[in-house]
Order: structure tokens, then sequence, then C-alpha cells
């Protein structure tokens, strides 16, 4: 008789009757599986639920500031909606808003992946490599205990406001587990862990009168947008066949597909959207099956129903796991609303911010296949609608105002379905899963709750944000263990603002303005590159106005204002002579009326060169009658400031932000001469330090997607330098870098003067350095 195995562990051969044996091997599974159901228990500072990306940023976040954390994921591999697995894009947003792309964790992953991938940035294209970044990004924080393939499926109580632990089982191991913390972050994406802990949540949309949203339907209801699945396609070189189907959709013609652009090929699309009348949550299955009846259609569209070029192209990859949009939002202290998106105020306690487009999609999705699948933002039509301004978002919106324990990060945060159409985009979950890390820290030093940080540590938690490269929109340095904060600066040279000769031009069939940083106190004159196309003279007016923000063209209030005569025909510079007076070191923009037939001459940034068009610039047109729209991407107008503006001041990198929003907040050396560069920081005495930390500059004006790809303008070789013994000590030297924030820490030294030396960048000719903190740390 042979020995019987239950779980790998042997049982001695018995020599007995058949039913023995059958009972006993009962008896012996039995007490295997009772073993084997026993949990395994562990105990954390943070249990986040939700490996997509802003549960990763947040985990991570929470790990570098000293929380032991758990990081609990359902699926194979971080990323959510950004894996492979589903292959969303996870662009930034600066499509939206110039100068704005985001910054911190959320950058590292950019920054990596991009300098590793062999493949452009497409969505739908996504494939390993941004999953090894996130996943390297985790296993390498110490403090990080990372649960994949681990579906949470029970809350179990301290009080009724009050979580005590989860409970999940793991797939494949078939192991459960009990984990206890006394935090918690719901990044689920569908809110489940604050459904389970019976949080106050909202589901569908509000009535307009609920809070006063213009957007809003009359009456609340329960619809919410639809779930998406990709494809992927590549080009084999020979033709390949597409059968369709019985089971799928037909798209006999291109009605069948209105508004929904589909001339790329290879990577899927968005509007692939299953909704109403199927619930995202409780009918995903159903979404699945549906969605793909509908992709496969669209791909037997594609290849079979018309001159698509696609006619070798074969379908490598079918998403299976559906991009969800949207479920329940998670109510908090604070509601963001539609108010907030577009005409937003400064808040004490903004941790992230947001700028997306208001994005509504249409019911049912393409399910409704003769109505648009969504009105775009950015249109001439939509922008005074649905175009967002930056906007903070505070603290107060990422906790459970029931359940005290309780944080969000990603789509359940706590905002109104209009405002929800703007804040659930993939890179604002993902600062905002950094600056719920931030705070989670903090509920730890302070021995209080995610409100207590909100109301009496909000600051605190801004500052540690901050330092760690992410960006709040009007919150500047204040740390006051920043040495370098009490130094004076100096350089080997610095650039003035100038704009660069046009490789377009833009007519003015609505009005144009430019922004840009004002050194000095007056602006005399400007001058503007324009062409008439006109045979006969016209007038022009132009004005110049205040900007808080360098996204920000709100003001109405004119400091300048005149009109010129266009010549006939004319093609070169007309100046107008402003004369104005203004407050130094501020930003400001001016604007013409519009005039057709007339046209400005424009620069766009070309793709994988060092940027030209000047930091904190921004260009703008108004399609409708109040709202600017910043143009974005990177384009400048050319323009000429008499008297000359000198913005890019070493004092710039301590000027307390990391990137332009009131200035530009960055030093950049004579492009005219040949690098190396340097700049010193100087004390009145001697301080002791042990770390220096370094912000470089990445661009944050574009979305660029080239593959293996390095930003032109970032610092590539450098050196740190401190004076010590009458002569310049070595302290670090590095070469080849390609990220933004550096922090060398080292042996702590006794010096007056520190100096960074840049030897080499990725290709532009200038030294760029948005920020230069100095510490001793314990």
């Amino acid at each position: 008789m042979g020995a019987l195995f239950t779980d790998g562990l042997a049982s001695k051969p018995v020599s007995a009757s058949p039913s023995f044996l059958v009972q006993a091997a009962s008896t012996s599974q039995a007490q295997r599986f009772a073993q084997a159901e026993q949990e395994i228990k562990a105990d954390y500072d943070l249990i986040v639920v939700g490996g997509g990306i802003s549960g990763t940023s947040g985990a991570i976040s929470a790990a570098r500031n000293g929380l032991r954390v758990a990081l609990v994921h359902e699926r194979s591999m971080l990323g959510g909606n950004s894996s492979s697995e589903v292959k969303l894009f996870p662009e930034n947003n600066s499509g939206f808003h110039p100068w704005i792309k985001e910054g911190g964790i959320h950058e590292e992953f950019h920054t990596e992946e991009r300098a590793r991938n062999h493949q452009a940035y497409v969505e739908g294209t996504m494939n390993c490599h941004w999953d090894l970044v996130l996943y390297e990004w985790v296993v390498r924080e110490k403090n990080i205990r990372l649960y994949l393939n681990t579906h949470m499926h029970r809350v179990l109580f301290k009080d009724d406001a009050h979580i005590r632990a989860i409970q999940a089982i793991q797939l494949g191991t078939e192991k459960t587990f009990e984990l206890s913390a006394p935090l918690f972050v719901d990044a689920t994406g569908d809110g489940v862990l604050a459904y389970r802990a019976q949080a106050d949540f909202r589901w569908g949309r509000e009535g307009r009168a609920e809070y006063g949203e213009s957007l809003a339907p009359e009456r609340a209801d329960e619809k919410v947008m639809g779930n998406t699945l990709f494809f992927r396609a590549v080009n084999v070189n020979k033709p390949v066949p597409f059968t369709l189907p019985e089971w799928a959709a037909e798209f006999p013609d291109e009605n069948d597909l209105t508004a929904r652009g589909h001339s790329f090929i290879d990577g899927g699309y968005w509007w692939i959207e299953v909704g109403a009348p199927h619930h995202p949550i409780k009918d995903t299955e159903e979404i699945r099956h549906e969605a793909l009846r509908q992709l496969l259609g669209v791909w037997d569209h594609i290849k079979n129903r018309g001159p698509h070029g696609a006619e070798n192209y074969g379908l490598e990859f079918v998403g299976f796991w559906p991009y969800k949009r949207e479920s329940r939002r998670v109510i908090g202290d604070y509601v963001v609303t539609q108010e907030q998106v577009v005409n937003p105020k400064l808040l004490d306690d903004a941790v992230a911010y947001g700028c997306w487009g208001i994005d509504i999609h249409t019911q049912g999705g393409i399910l409704a296949r003769r109505e648009i699948p969504y009105p775009p933002a950015r249109t001439n039509e939509n922008w005074e609608t649905l175009g967002a301004q930056v906007y903070g978002i505070p603290l107060r919106a990422l906790y459970s105002r029931r359940v005290e324990n309780l944080m969000m990060a990603g789509r359940p945060i706590s905002c109104s379905y209009v405002a929800f159409a703007s804040s659930r985009v993939l890179a604002t979950g993902s600062i905002v899963g950094q600056a719920v890390g931030v705070a989670a820290s903090l509920c730890k030093k302070h021995g209080t709750t995610p409100r207590g940080v909100a109301r009496h540590h909000a600051q605190e938690c801004r500052q540690l944000i901050l330092r760690q490269d992410g960006h709040i929109p009007g919150v500047e340095n204040e740390d006051p263990n920043d040495l370098a904060r009490q130094a004076r600066v100096s350089a080997s040279s610095e650039w003035r603002l100038e704009f660069p000769e046009p490789n377009g031009q833009r007519e003015l069939t609505m009005p144009l303005a430019q922004l840009f940083p004002v050194s000095g106190n007056r602006l005399d004159r400007v001058e503007l590159l324009l062409e008439s196309k006109l045979s006969h003279p016209v007038q022009l007016e132009l004005g110049v106005r205040a900007a808080p923000h360098v996204w920000d063209f709100r003001s109405t209030q004119d400091l300048a204002e005149l009109s010129v005569t266009i010549p006939a025909n004319h093609n070169g510079w007309i100046g107008f002579p402003l004369q104005a007076s203004l407050d130094p070191e501020r930003l400001y923009y001016i604007y013409t009326s519009a005039q057709r037939g007339i046209f400005w001459g424009q620069y766009k940034e070309v793709d994988g060169q060092p940027n030209r068009c000047p930091v904190a610039a921004s260009p703008a047109d108004l399609p409708g009658a109040t709202r600017w729209r910043p143009l974005t991407n990177g384009y400048s107008f050319c323009l000429r400031l008499t008297p000359e503006s000198r913005p890019y001041s070493p004092g710039n990198v301590i000027r307390g932000t990391n990137r332009p929003d009131r200035w530009s907040n960055i030093w950049i050396s004579d492009p005219t001469r040949e690098l190396p560069a340097w700049i010193e920081l100087q004390w009145p005495s001697a301080r002791q330090l042990n770390t220096i930390q370094l912000t470089f500059d990445t661009d944050a004006n574009r979305r660029l997607t080239l593959p293996l790809f390095r930003h032109p303008d970032c610092v590539r070789d450098y050196r740190l330098d401190c004076w010590s013994e009458g002569a310049w000590q070595s302290i670090v030297e590095v070469k080849g870098n390609y990220v933004r924030r550096r922090v060398h820490r080292f042996e702590a030294v006794q010096s007056d003067r520190v100096r960074l030396t840049v030897l080499a960048t990725n290709g532009a000719p200038s030294a760029r350095v948005y920020e230069m903190r100095v510490y001793r740390e314990a």
C-alpha cells in the first residue's frame, strides 16, 4: 500500500480495510485543513488596501517616513489600471495646464520607466517595464510587506468608529491573514475597505441643488461612468486575417463609431467603455463579456470594414480585467465640488492638487454608439464650462468622516460627482497617495487621527510633502531646519528671460495672451512678432495684468492698456509702449484683442531636445467669454521686453518652491558660456551639515513619451564641495544622473560655504537647478 500525501506531508502506510483507509484519510485531511485555515496574524503601523498607483505611492511614502506598512493588493502585479494587465496610460496633467507635471514619487516612477523602456509611452501600450519599476520601488523599501494576490474580504472592528484589522486570503498560497494596524488606507478604487467598514459614501450623481453645481443633473441619480478594455496590436509585416466571432458585436460602417477616433491602431481605445445599464461592481463579469464583444467588433471594423491600414496588424493582447472609472466616493470632513475645481481658493490643509478637465462620459459608453463618448474639456466649445483650474485637494477630503482611522487615496476620495470627474485620474491619485502616506506618519508621531493632523499639524504635513519633492500650489518651504534658507547665494552666471525665434504662428481668431516673470519694477515696452495678411491697417488692443500663478489668468484688472495700428501686409516686430509700473519679481501677462488676419509668431518645443520656452512663461487663448485656456505641452509666443527681465538668478534655489508657481524658482546658467557652471551657498559663519538635497529640471511643462529617454535639461554630472581649512574639499561627485531629486548624506562637516559644480547635463547647454536644501540631521 502506498503512502497517503496531504499538503506535502506523508502519513504512515496503514494495513486496514478500504473503509478504514477512507476514514483515516478524512480525519487526516480535516486536521491538515484546520491547520491550513489557521490565520497568519501580523501587526503594522499602516495597512494600505489596493496596490494601484495611488496605493503604491501611499505605501512608499509612509514607509519612507518611518511606518511599518502592509500593502495588500488582489492582483499579481502593482499598478491597478496603469499596469500592463489593463494598460491605461498614467499620463500627467501637463496636457491641461503648464508647469504642473506631478512630482515626488510619481515623478520617480515616470523618469525611471522612460529611461528603461524601449517603447513609446502611449495609452494602451503599457508593458512590463512600468510594472517592474513599481514592484522594484516597493520591494526596496524595507518597511513595506507586500501581499500580492491577496483579497481583503472582511473588516474587524475595535468599536463603531475604528477598524481593528482586516482579514484576507492569498490566492495560490491558500494562506489566510488577519492584519491589524491603528490606521488604514482605502486605495481599492471601488472603496471596498470603506464599504466593509461601514463608512459613509456616495454613489452616482448628486442633484444640482446639493452643492450648487451647474453641471450636476437636476435630480440625484445612481448613474456612473463605465469600464474599458484595451487591446494591443502589432504590425508583423505580412497580412493577418481576422474572423469576427459570432458572439461579438458588429460595427459595419463609420457611423457606428460616432466621434470615436481609431486611426492609432496599436494601442486600443479608452472609449471601448461599457456602462449603464450595468453596475460597475455587481455586474463586473457581464461588463467584461460585453466589453469583449464590443472590442472584437471594433477590431473587426478596423481590419475588415474599410481602409484603415490594418492589413498587417494582429492582436497581441486583449484585456480581460477592465479599467474601472467610478464607483463609491467616501465622504470626508470636506467634499471637493465643482466650485473648487473651476474657481479654486487656497486651502490651509491642501496637500495635493488636481487640474484635469471635468471629464464626464456618456452614460452607457459604447453601448450608446450613436452619441459622442464625452464632451472634451479643452475644445473651444467646452472650455468655458468644463475646463478646470489648478485646485488644491485638502487633507479633510482624504479621510472618512465616520471611521476615524480610515484614509482614502485615488478614486474614493471625498468629492462630488462633478469634481470626481476631474480628480479621478491616475496622476492625481498618485500624488494624493504620497500625501496620505505623509499624513499617516504624522498620526503616529503625534498620537492622533487623520482629522487631528488636518486640524493641528497640516502645516507640518505640507512641509514634509514639499521636502519630499511634492508640490502644493501656493505653498513654500518654511522648514526651520533647512540651513540653506539662511545662506547668501551666488553663481558663476545667470540667464535672462529670452523667448525663442518662431517655428510657427497662431492667428488671432480669439484673444491671445503670454504670461512671463518680470524681475524689475517697470515694463516700459513689449514687442510682438506679428504678421498681417490683410491689405488694410487694423487696430490691435493690448493690456497687461498680474498673475498669481504660472497657470492662472483669472485677473481682470488692467495695469496698463493701449491700442496700436498694424500696417497692411506687415511682417515683423510691433512695439507697444506700456510705461507700466509693476511690483518686482512677480508674474504678469499681456493679452491682445482678437483680429482675424493677424498672426503671432510662436515656438513649439521639439520632443527630445532641450527646452527653449522660458521657464515660468505660459501662453493662453480665450475661446469663450471669460476663461483663458493655457496652451500646453511646450508653446510660447514671440515677445521682447524692455527693460530686460532676469528671473533665473541663483537666489531662486532657496526661494521656497521646487518648480514654477508664483515665480520661476529656478537658477539657469548662461548658455553662451560652456559648462562647468557653479552655484554657491555661503553663511556668515561655519555651519555643521551632513545632508544636501538637490532638485534638478526634468521638465514640469510637458508630457513626453519617447522611449529610452532622459530629460536633456537634467544635470548629468556634478560635484559637491565644501570650503574647509582654506580650500574646497569634495563631498561627493556624481556621474550619469538623470533624476530630478538627489539627497546626499555624508559625515558631518563644518563649513561656511557649499558649492555645486555642474559638469555636464543630458543635452542642454545650461545648468538648471530648482532647489538646494542643507541639513544637519541627527
